[in-house]
Formats: C-alpha cells, structure tokens, sequence
C-alpha cells in the first residue's frame, strides 16, 4: 500500500511540475497547529472533517474543537465525562459507566464505529473495544454529521477524533488526587526538546481504590510514551505508544427496570442508585490492550505535503457480572408497567460473561497541496487508508439466583453455561479518496469530497458469514467568509455503514443515507469570542428491524435538529461557554408498521449547559471558580412511546488556586446537589442511573 501511495504521489508531483498552474504550501502557524494546544484559539486549526490542515471555519460542517482546559474543566476521568457540555453529543447514555465510554452523536450511536485516534479510526465490534483515557490527549475533536467521504464506513451521526498529546517542548507536570469515594491516583507528564529534530514525552496515569457503587473497586494505568525526530532528508517522524491495564469490578446502576429508578414503586420506593447486584467474589473487569503508531510527515520541494499514520493495536478483555432483568414474577401495574411482586422487590437476574481478543492494523497516506489557477485556488488532497479488524470473542447468558432490592446479597453460584455466540470476525476495510477546496472571489469557499471504499467481512462459528461491500461516498459544501470572520455554509453528504450481522438475522447491505446542514460560524481574527450554529437533517436508510429470525433491512430513521455553541471573554476575568442542542428524531420506516412515526429511545429531545469562570485579581489572584449546569430534556423509555424518562438538571463547580513556584490545587465538584438521574432508558427493563454527587481534590506541580 505504500508503494502505491508513493506511485500516486510522483505521478501527482510529476504532473503537477509539467502544468502551467504554481504550487504554493498551504499556509499554517506551525506545525503542530492542528495538533498541538489550542490554547483558547477562537478558530483553531484542525484535521479533523479535512485531513489537512485547515481553520475551523473552512470546514463545511459543524465540529469543536476540546483543548486540554476543557478536558481538564471537571477532571474528567472518561471521554464521555470531558464532552458533557459539547453540543450534538449526549454523553453517559448508560449512566455511570466506569468501563466504556457511551455516546452518541445526532442521535445515532458513536462509541462503535464513530471514534478515532489521530484520524485514523478506532472501531470497536460487539464487546471488543478499546479505553481511551483523557490524560494521554491534547485534543477531543468532534465532527457532526456523515464523514464517509473521508472517513469511509462510519456513524452517520458525526465522529469524535482524539488527539494525542505528541513530544515537542519541555513540558514537566505531576498531579496527585484524590476523591470522596477513597480513590486515589497520580498522573505525570513529561517531555523535552532534545535539539537537532528530536524530542520526547512521557504521559503517564495511575488510579486505584473504591468506586461509587457498593463493592466497586479496582485498579488501572495508562502510559503513553512518544519520540519525534526528523531525518537528514527532512522527514518528521513521530512514534507514539498507548499502554493500557484494568483490573476492576462492574457498575451496578446501568440496567435497571423504569419501576423503581424513573417511576417510584409502592413497596419500596426508589432503587438505590449506589447498589450493586452483581456478585463482589466473581465479577470482574479485566482489561489489557496496546496501541503503536508512526506519523510521518514530509513537506516537499514543490510545496506539497506527503504525510501518513500506521497503527498496530490489541487488546484483551475479560469481563463477568450478574445484572438485573426486571423483576421476578413481576405483577403489572395499572398502566402496563412491570412492578415487583414482594415487598422486598425481588430481581431476576442474569450472569454475563465475555472473553475477547481484538488485534486491529491500519495505515492512511495522504498527499495534500495547493494549486493556483488564475482566479481559483485549489487545496488538494488525494490519500488511501486500511484497516484490518480481527476479533475472537465468546459470550454466555444465564439465568442466577434472583436478588433483592431491599437487601443485595451476592448471587454466590457457580456459573456455568454453553456460549451463545463463539464467533471470530475479520473486516478489512481500504478506501481511495479525493478532496478538492477551492477559493475565489475574496470570501467564497467551495469544497468536494469523494471516495470509494471495499469492505471485506467475515465471521466463523456461530452464524458464519461472508460479504463484500463497495460503496461511494461524496461531500459538497458551500461557504463564504467575510472580513469579519462570520462564515454561512451549506453541505450535503452522503454515509454508509458496513454491518457485522449475518444474513440469518436480516443483513445483508450496509446501513446508508445521506445529510443536508446550514449552518454558520463567527469567530472575527482577534476577538474575544465565538459562535457556531447548525441546522441539519439526516436520514438513514437499510435499518435492520423486526425480530430475529424474522427481520429485514427495509427500515429508515430521520435524525433533524439544531445546534448552538459558543464562547465569550468578557476581559475582565469572566469568561462564559453554552451549547445547545434540539434533537428530533423518528422511525418513517419499520417492518412493524405501529412503530412507524414513534421515537426512538436514548435521544433527548433537547440538551442545555452553561459554563461560567471568574480568575480573580488583585488580592485573590490565582484564585479561579467556574459553575457550571447542564439540562437533559425528556426521551422516551420504549419503542412505543408510551413511557417517559423526566428531565434533569445537575450542577458542577470547580475551584483552583495557583500556590506559585508552579503548584496549583484544585477542587471538583458534579452533580453538585447529588441529584438521584436517570439518562435512559432502552426499553423497560433497562434504565441507568447518572452519576451522583462526586467530590475530588487535585495538586499538580509544574517546574
């Protein structure tokens, strides 16, 4: 595959050199701009929804852009904890999930097929995923809407891209912290420019103690060492590594019946959102996987730019737990609602085990310039990637002992079951693709995306498959920037989605569909704000509906809403963020026709937050508070729309206090008033309660 892209690119520079078009850089800062520190930038460079280094603005769709202030604003410890208050992104759709990060972006699920590393994708199939930990990034990028023209197959709903945090400056910062659930851990941060090209970090998190559920504990680490150096011919390499260990227990609050978390129940109230039902001498969380990338970057004598990433990844996952199923012999209430049938609310419950194994390689090359021709400026870029997923995986379901709300117990069986599903699935996925921006009458930004990507999928074992994919996909945008940095813009582009699922339960096409969006963004050069707001309207085609084995793939969702963001500076010392997002959603297609028109469930109809920090000076310099509130709106807890989950409001605080000579203390607080939530629910016997009041307290050392 290299030696292709390196045929590509000296057909493309040979051409190019006998043309009567001048080949000009494109021009940035630095070369860590779309990478490195944002640093309160009001329109930052990025690749992310390019590939290529561009300012926010020229990007014909809606994407934010979180530095580390922002990662750091609550100490979050997950992704999902870090993007609470971005627009488009309903974060801890399962509640408070130590584990896994589940999010979903424009209502369509993202922690699958919608994450990435350093733009190359970091794709999860069934239980076999990767844990990014927030420490080891400088950037959590997200990108709304359908990014197959760059990305090939992926969630219709929008990307989030991480950024690792890469070696360049001395950096030197160790941080200790603790909570109020008896957790502790210890974070570092090394790095030093060497000299003569090279550098060095080490990035580096430690975390150990009890959880906030009962039982719950654990241990886990990370470390991300990286060297970047630049060869005698002048090409940039950076190596980069991602070490991850856990070695944990289950959450108890994420499968829960809508009796007894969203609705109060008559003979118990409410379930305690802190239990755990599981079995505290058999469950386990046990997690080791390994990332190792090479970027390479090499800007050439007529001014163009070859750059590419390679990545090797696997990971190991053993994981057991007991989780309720609703209630025992469950009675029914008046309105049709399964209630318990004792005083005690006796659970049914079900023991989960999964044992996989996910080896993933991949690499994307990319060859981007500019091309002046008379009066249109064209910025370039043609690229290839691949990407080869191998997962073995076995899952077992049983039934346990049944447990109770009023007084948990451990199960205390022994588990032992046949696997429902002993499978092995390999999907290799390669896709060509093409980008052309151009610029012309002093303001109008037109931009084209096409690709073409085959995917191969295979599974062995239990309902063994083989299929091939061959899908188009294409992006075109239209913008215009005035002199005071507000920029309208339409697009429309196209997504498809590549399915694991055998024909037996009804697949044998990818998911595909395509997205309209208006939108506009302000950020005047200099200013002390900015502002994006986006209109759009997805629809998806080939969803799978019906019950296995009877199903079909004839179903179609339509995702359409609005989203506002932005910032401002007040100058003296406050500064103010909000995003806002209106969702809505609906089944126009279903093998069941009574679901025809209903909502799907996890999608809040509206979500709201409003940050507010003050440094202060004078006296109380160094002293810095911020307060922050986020609102989830109602969703629907059934596929019929019969049940509601309410609305909620939580409260976060934080306050730090630089101590000079480089110590800085901090305070968190979330869910300030300890607000008893639930985020979802997935039907009626799986609703999740969020997190609860949670209370931690960092000193970091800078030298």
């Amino acid at each position: 595959m290299t030696l292709l892209m390196m045929t590509v690119a000296s057909g493309a520079m040979a051409q190019a050199i006998d043309d009567p078009f001048a080949l000009q850089l494109i021009v940035v800062d630095s070369a860590d701009d779309a990478t490195g520190p944002v640093d309160g930038a009001r329109n930052p460079t990025t690749t992310t929804g390019s590939k290529m280094p561009l300012e926010l603005n020229r990007i014909p769709q809606s994407v934010s852009v979180l530095g580390r202030d922002e990662i750091d604003r609550f100490k979050a410890h997950r992704v999902s904890e870090a993007l609470r208050y971005t627009a488009g992104v309903s974060a801890d759709v399962y509640g408070d999930d130590e584990d896994y990060d589940w999010m979903r972006i424009r209502g369509f699920k993202a922690n699958q097929n919608g994450t990435y590393l350093d733009n190359a994708q970091n794709l999860a199939i069934s239980f076999g995923s990767f844990f990014i930990d927030p420490y080891t990034l400088e950037r959590i990028e997200v990108l709304r809407g359908p990014s197959s023209a760059l990305y090939g197959g992926s969630n219709p709903g929008g990307i989030l891209n991480y950024v690792s945090k890469r070696p360049g400056e001395r950096i030197r910062e160790v941080t200790i912290g603790a909570n109020d659930a008896s957790a502790g851990w210890l974070e570092f941060d090394m790095g030093d420019d060497l000299g003569n090209g090279r550098s060095y970090r080490v990035t580096g998190r430690l975390e150990g103690g009890d959880k906030y559920d009962d039982f719950n504990h654990g241990l886990r680490g990370t470390l991300a060492p990286s060297f970047k150096f630049t060869t005698d011919g002048g090409t940039e390499i950076t190596l980069l590594a991602n070490i991850h260990a856990a070695e944990e227990q289950h959450n108890g609050s994420n499968f829960l019946p809508y009796y007894g978390t969203v609705k109060k129940t008559e003979e118990f109230g409410y379930i305690d959102p802190d239990a755990n039902f599981s079995d505290s001498d058999w469950d386990k969380y046990s997690r080791r996987q390994i990332y190792a990338s090479a970027i390479v970057k090499r800007e050439l004598a007529n001014g163009f730019t070859f750059e590419g990433i390679g990545r090797v990844s696997a990971a190991d996952l053993d994981e057991r737990y007991y989780y309720p199923s609703g209630y025992l012999n469950g009675s029914i209430y008046a309105d049709g609602t399964a209630k318990p049938n004792d005083d005690e609310g006796t659970l049914r419950m079900a023991a989960f085990t999964s044992d996989a194994r996910v080896r993933t390689a991949q690499t994307d090359l990319r060859f981007y310039g500019t091309l002046n021709s008379g009066a249109v400026t064209h910025d370039v870029m043609v690229g290839l990637d691949a990407r080869y997923f191998w997962l073995d995986e076995t899952l077992t379901v049983g039934l346990g002992t049944p447990n109770s709300v009023k007084n948990p117990s451990d199960p205390s069986i022994a588990y032992a079951e046949p696997p429902y599903n002993d499978i092995t699935t390999t999907q290799s996925q390669v896709g060509l693709y093409f980008q052309d921006q151009m610029r012309w009458g002093g303001g109008w930004i037109g931009t084209l995306n096409l690709r073409h990507d085959f995917v191969w999928t295979e599974q062995e074992g239990t309902n063994a498959f083989e299929r091939d994919d061959s899908e188009t996909s294409y992006r075109v945008g239209l913008a215009y920037e005035t002199a005071g940095g507000l920029t309208p813009y339409a697009s429309f582009s196209s997504f498809f989605n590549p399915l694991v699922s055998p024909p037996s339960t009804g697949v044998t096409k990818p998911e595909t569909g395509h997205q309209v969006e208006l939108g506009v963004k302000w950020a005047p050069q200099d200013s002390n704000f900015r502002l994006s707001a986006a209109a759009f309207q997805i629809e998806q085609q080939n969803v799978t509906t019906g019950m296995a084995p009877n199903r079909s793939q004839l179903g179609e969702v339509r995702s359409r809403g609005f989203e506002l963001e932005g910032q401002y500076d007040f100058g003296n010392g406050l500064t103010m963020a909000g995003a806002a997002t209106l969702l809505d959603m609906e089944i126009t297609r279903d093998k069941n026709a009574a679901l025809e028109g209903k909502e799907p469930t996890l999608n809040p109809e509206h979500e709201l937050s409003l940050f507010a920090r003050y440094a202060f000076s004078g006296a109380l310099e160094g002293l810095s508070m911020g307060l922050g509130a986020r609102h989830r709106g109602e969703s629907w807890a059934d596929t019929a729309n019969k049940y509601k989950v309410p609305s909620s409001t939580a409260y976060d605080m934080t306050a730090s206090y630089a101590f000079g000579k480089g110590m800085e203390g901090t305070l968190s607080v979330t869910n300030l008033t300890d607000e008893r939530n639930v985020t979802t629910c997935d039907g009626l016997l799986l609703c999740s309660y969020g997190s609860g009041r949670e209370i931690s307290v960092s000193l970091t050392s800078r030298f």
